[in-house]
C-alpha cells in the first residue's frame, strides 16, 4: 500500500495532518490540519520534522507551492468508459446514435467503475471538487466518497411516456432521500438534462424540488443554435428566457455551455447571478458553432466557471488544459489578447464557482477547509517562473501537481493514488463488457 494512503471507503474518522516545507506566499511553512480544517500555519525552518503531538500523517512539500485545488464545474465522470468511442461527430448525432444507446446498457457497477476512473484522472490533475450530472448517481456518490474527493452529484433525467415520468420523479426523490447526508464532502443537485429533452411540467417540478430541498439546479443550456430555434418556435422566446419564465434561474442554478446567447440572455443570466460553465474543449470538438461570451457574462454579473464536460466529448479531464483552451479561444474569437486573461482563467478554474457549492475561498489560511494541491516547482515547464499565474494557465498540465489534499486527507501523495491499478483494471473490464453487450 502507498505510504499514508487510505484504502477506498475508509476515510472516517478524520485524523490530523502536517504539511512540511511547503511554499505559501513566498514563505516556507508547515500547515497543520485537523478535523478537515487548517488549524495552524507557521514558518518552517526545514531542519527537522515539525512537532505536533498526535499527528497521524505527514507530507513533505519540499520544492512545492501550496495552491487551491481546481473546481470542475460541469462533467459526467463515468463517461470515461466511452472515451474515444464516438469522435468527430455533430452533437445530436453523437448523442442520439451513440451516447444514449450506450447509456441504456449501463449498470450501476459500470457507472461506479467509470466514475472512479474519472475521479482518478481528475485528482491526478489537481481537481479537488467536481460537479457531476449522470445516471445512477448512487454509484457516482459512492465513487466520490471512496476516493476522498468533494463533489456535487445529481441524477440526470429525460422525459418519456407519462408513466415513465412519474416513475422517474419518484425514483429521483428516493435517491435524494437516500443520499442526503451520505458524506460531508458530497452535496446533491437536481439535474434536468436540457429544455429539449425535459417538458415544461417536468422543468417546473425540478425547480420546485431543488428550491424545496435547498439544492442547486444543474442543466445544459443554450448549447446549439437548433436548441434556440426550437425553443423560439415552441415557446416564443430563447432558452434562457424560457427558464426564467419558469423561475429556474437563480444564484443556485448551474448552466453548462451557454454559448448561443443574445444580449438580453446575458443580462438575465447576470441579473440572476447564474453560474455559467464554459466547456471550451467539448464545444470546439462538437462544433457547436458559437463561443461562450465571457466578457459580456462577467460584466453582467454572471458567475463564470469552467468544466471539462465528459471524457467522451473532451476527451481529457485535465482542467489545466481547459483553462488554457478557454483563454486562447476567447482571445482568438474576440481578436483581443486580453479578452480572457490568465488570472481570469485561473479564477474560473479554481474559485469563482466555489460559493454556490459551499467551497472554501481562494486564500490558504487558518480556519479554511483543508483542500489544496501541491505544485512541483521543479518541473521544467514552470521555469524560470516569471509569472506563476501565466505558467499555470498557459504552460502547465496536470503533471505539475505533486500531491492533493482534500478534507485534510492526502488523496494523492507524490503522484501516487491508492488502488490506482485496481481502478484502471475495473474500468477496462466494465468498458469491454458494456460494448460487448452492444
Amino acid at each position: 500500500m502507498i505510504l499514508g494512503a487510505v484504502p477506498c471507503g475508509t476515510f472516517e474518522p478524520l485524523g490530523s495532518l502536517i504539511i512540511e516545507n511547503g511554499v505559501l506566499g513566498g514563505r516556507t511553512v508547515s500547515i497543520h490540519c485537523a478535523g478537515g480544517v487548517i488549524t495552524d500555519i507557521r514558518d518552517d525552518d526545514g531542519v527537522g520534522p515539525v512537532e505536533q503531538p498526535g499527528a497521524t500523517d505527514r507530507l513533505d512539500a519540499r520544492a512545492c507551492l501550496v495552491a487551491p485545488g481546481l473546481i470542475n464545474a460541469h462533467t459526467h465522470a463515468a463517461m470515461t468508459l466511452f472515451r474515444g468511442r464516438a469522435d468527430d461527430l455533430p452533437l445530436l448525432e453523437w448523442l442520439q446514435s451513440h451516447i444514449w444507446p450506450y447509456e441504456q446498457l449501463m449498470t450501476e457497477d459500470d457507472v461506479y467503475a467509470g466514475a472512479r476512473l474519472g475521479i482518478l484522472e481528475m485528482v491526478r490533475n489537481g481537481t479537488t471538487f467536481f460537479n457531476d450530472m449522470y445516471w445512477c448517481s448512487r454509484a457516482t456518490v459512492r465513487a466520490a466518497v471512496d476516493m476522498g474527493i468533494r463533489a456535487c452529484v445529481g441524477e440526470v433525467f429525460i422525459d418519456g411516456a407519462a408513466a415513465e415520468i412519474r416513475r422517474r420523479r419518484l425514483e429521483i426523490e428516493r435517491v435524494l432521500d437516500e443520499l442526503q447526508g451520505r458524506s460531508s464532502r458530497v452535496s446533491l443537485s437536481v439535474d434536468p438534462h436540457a429544455i429539449y429533452t425535459v417538458s415544461e411540467d417536468s422543468l417546473r417540478w425540478a425547480g420546485e424540488l431543488a428550491a424545496g430541498r435547498g439544492l442547486t439546479l444543474h442543466i445544459h443550456l443554450a448549447e446549439t443554435e437548433a436548441e434556440g430555434e426550437r425553443c423560439l418556435a415552441e415557446h416564443g422566446c430563447s432558452p434562457v428566457a424560457y427558464l426564467d419564465r419558469l423561475d429556474l434561474l437563480s444564484d443556485h442554478t448551474v448552466t453548462a455551455h451557454t454559448v448561443w446567447l443574445s444580449d438580453e440572455d446575458v443580462a438575465l443570466l447576470g441579473e440572476r447571478r447564474v453560474v455559467c460553465v464554459h466547456n471550451p474543449v467539448s464545444n470546439m470538438k462538437l462544433a457547436v458553432g458559437a463561443v461562450y461570451p465571457y466578457r459580456k457574462l462577467a460584466s453582467a454579473g454572471a458567475v463564470c466557471a469552467i468544466g471539462t464536460d465528459g471524457a467522451a466529448s473532451n476527451n481529457s479531464l485535465d482542467l489545466f488544459r481547459d483553462m488554457k483552451m478557454a483563454a486562447l479561444l476567447q482571445k482568438f474569437h474576440a481578436n483581443d489578447p486580453a479578452a480572457l486573461t490568465a488570472g481570469e482563467a485561473l479564477a474560473m478554474g479554481t474559485t469563482n464557482a466555489g460559493p454556490v457549492f459551499g467551497l472554501p475561498g481562494p486564500e490558504i489560511e487558518v480556519g479554511r477547509a483543508a483542500d489544496f494541491i501541491l505544485i512541483n516547482t521543479e518541473r521544467p515547464e514552470l521555469a524560470p517562473s516569471h509569472s506563476l499565474t501565466s505558467d499555470l494557465v498557459y504552460t502547465a498540465s496536470g503533471d505539475v501537481v505533486d500531491s492533493v489534499v482534500c478534507d485534510g486527507r492526502v488523496i494523492m501523495r507524490h503522484r501516487e493514488i491508492a488502488h490506482e491499478q485496481e481502478i484502471l483494471a475495473d474500468a477496462r473490464r466494465a468498458a469491454r463488457a458494456l460494448f460487448a453487450r452492444l
